[in-house]
């Protein structure tokens, strides 16, 4: 039952994590709303309800809770990830969105797990194995289909959307990676909600958000929710949840429903189109990160026995 539990929460947390790029392309494209107020509304409003929520559950600030924001040796990291990791990650997924759709957009996002892999092996010094191998083979055949529609030669995809797609599959490395001693040491719900706090803080000062205005019409205010309640603090929330239950290997396998939500959500609310070459490239994109995620769960499975 507590599997089960897990991998519906898993799902949940995907199927929200997808609706929420498409919210967005539907602020941006139908109402107008600049890019940069959807980012900090998204960012600052789900760091102060996941903050909120840990808060309520413990009843008061935890001891790691107090060494995290008062140990010195911790700002710098902290505000790294929020702005190389979160800021950045954010602003360049919504910019690839905004030139393309939301199904691409997380696609290409989803490129970054490749980019760990690559990471991982020059870090450790060695050779990919066969599986990352395949993995990479797979990923690179799924974006030439995704960019050109299988014509060599012939950009199916516009320059701004891939060379933003690259950024954001970039950062979503970055994302990752820069968090990993933070977390290890306090946990990823507080340092996630300080770093989506900060983060969004940072975006709205730079971005001078006040500039802008927004019409609060009943879908726009639907819209604003799915972002920033469903797409952010539910979706994380419910992942952490999933993570506790099912682990974090077989979370992120569940995980890769998320383009595949984004795609089909897409296609239903804002009418993108999509060829048979951009289904076959969406495969092999997601394919390539369930190939990883298998293998790591086969290895954790070995190490268990």
């Amino acid at each position: 039952m507590r599997n089960a539990i897990g991998y519906i929460v898993t799902v949940v947390a995907a199927l929200c994590w997808g609706a929420s790029g498409v919210s967005a392309d539907y602020l941006m494209t139908s109402h107008g709303v600049e890019l940069t107020l959807v980012s900090f509304f998204r960012m600052f409003t789900a760091g102060i309800l996941i903050l909120g929520c840990a808060l309520a559950r413990s009843r008061r600030i935890t001891p790691q809770h107090r060494e995290l924001v008062t140990t010195r040796r911790n700002w710098l990291p902290l505000v790294s990830y929020a702005i190389f990791g979160l800021a950045a990650c954010q602003l360049s997924y919504m910019s690839v969105i905004r030139a393309s759709n939301a199904g691409t957009g997380t696609v290409l996002q989803y490129l970054g797990l490749i980019l760990i892999v690559v990471w991982v092996c020059l870090s450790h010094r060695r050779w990919p194995r066969a599986s990352e191998l395949i993995a990479m083979i797979l990923a690179l055949i799924g974006t030439f289909l995704l960019s050109t529609h299988g014509t060599p030669g012939a950009l199916a995809l516009t320059p701004v959307t891939l060379a933003w797609g690259g950024v954001a599959a970039l950062t979503l490395a970055t994302y990752t990676l820069l968090p990993a001693r933070l977390i290890a040491a306090y946990g990823a719900e507080l340092v996630v909600g300080y770093g989506l706090a900060i983060a969004g803080a940072g975006v709205g000062l730079v971005g001078r958000v006040w500039r802008y205005s927004i019409t609060w019409t009943p879908d726009v205010i639907l819209a604003m929710t799915i972002t920033v309640v469903l797409g952010t603090a539910v979706a994380f929330t419910a992942y952490l949840w999933g993570v506790d239950r099912i682990g974090p290997v077989r979370a992120s396998l569940v995980g890769c429903a998320e383009p595949i939500a984004a795609t089909v959500f897409s296609a239903l609310i804002m009418g993108s189109s999509y060829t048979g070459a951009d289904i076959v490239g969406t495969a092999l994109i997601v394919s390539a990160v369930v190939t990883i995620s298998v293998v790591d769960l086969i290895r954790a499975r070995r190490v268990t026995q």
